[in-house]
């Protein structure tokens, strides 16, 4: 008999990115390559659609019941978070923590003084401000959903393409703010051509839900909220990426809850057009 033992079952790119990015328990990793990361991006977006799907369930069977608009979205902003760990909405505070920081003339703070300042346990009022503000955009654009079709199909939608904004934040020539650290990980690991199909594959799915949601006016309204989504994000990186030098895992967490709020507030808009447009 051989005492040689067999290699590690390769494991899923959605087992891997929900060991990566939830609460969810899974089996501890034995070994964190760049393929791991790679394929645990991929499904990342995938993961938040679900994590979406759970919330948004939730959401439209309470708005079904008690007609509660207010209420449906906060309980889908609570299970989204409870399924992340609110570690996004963390990383938010903290990335704007050093952005003030950097802001802070006075005490003349450069680059790497903030990045040292956004891993310190202590949120600033910056951070808390962002964390705020952000969660209002996105309680508030849920809460507006017409019915409780059109509020599910916005909490799929938004969290999957504000994880599907990383993609764009890890793909070649993003530089990575420090060498250690979880966002070291996913420097550089997505490649163009997989940032295109998955992109496709989002937009093909925005379309058909606003479609179902609302009709052709819902699905060409969606299709622009992800177009509007996309173009914030890639803002977003730029601005962080000029006054870091680079991304950091903080900085993927405000880029995660930046673009799901921005796709969340211009998709609620739209559905809610196509409401107004078939009402003439």
């Amino acid at each position: 008999m051989s005492g040689a033992t067999g290699a590690a079952p390769r494991r899923s790119g959605l087992v891997l990115a929900a060991g990566f990015f939830s609460i969810i328990p899974m089996p501890a990793f034995t070994e964190i390559g760049e393929n791991e990361t790679r394929r645990a991006l991929r499904w990342f977006p995938t993961l938040g659609a679900l994590f979406g799907l759970a919330a948004g369930l939730a959401g439209a069977a309470t708005l079904l019941v008690s007609g509660a608009h207010l209420l449906a979205a906060v309980i889908v902003l609570l299970i989204w978070q409870a399924l992340a760990g609110a570690m996004h909405l963390d990383g938010l505070a903290d990335c704007f923590d050093g952005l003030a920081a950097l802001g802070s003339r006075k005490e003349g703070r450069d680059a790497a003084r903030a990045l040292e300042i956004m891993r310190t346990p202590d949120t600033g009022a910056m951070g808390v401000a962002a964390i705020v503000l952000v969660l209002l955009v996105q309680v508030g654009a849920l809460s507006a959903a017409p019915d409780a079709r059109t509020l599910l199909v916005l909490a799929i939608l938004a969290p999957a393409v504000g994880r599907a904004a990383i993609l764009i934040a890890s793909r070649p020539g993003v530089p990575a703010a420090r060498k250690g650290g979880f966002g070291a990980l996913f420097h550089e690991v997505t490649p163009p051509t997989q940032i295109a199909i998955q992109m496709l594959l989002i937009a093909a799915v925005a379309v058909g839900l606003g479609w179902w949601a609302a009709g052709w006016v819902g699905a060409i309204g969606l299709g622009c909220s992800l177009a509007i989504a996309v173009l914030v994000s890639l803002v977003w990186v730029h601005r962080l990426v000029g006054a870091f030098g680079g991304l950091s895992g903080d900085m993927f967490g405000a880029i995660i809850e930046v673009t799901t709020a921005v796709c969340a507030l211009a998709g609620s808009l739209a559905l809610s057009a196509a409401f107004r447009v078939a009402a003439f």
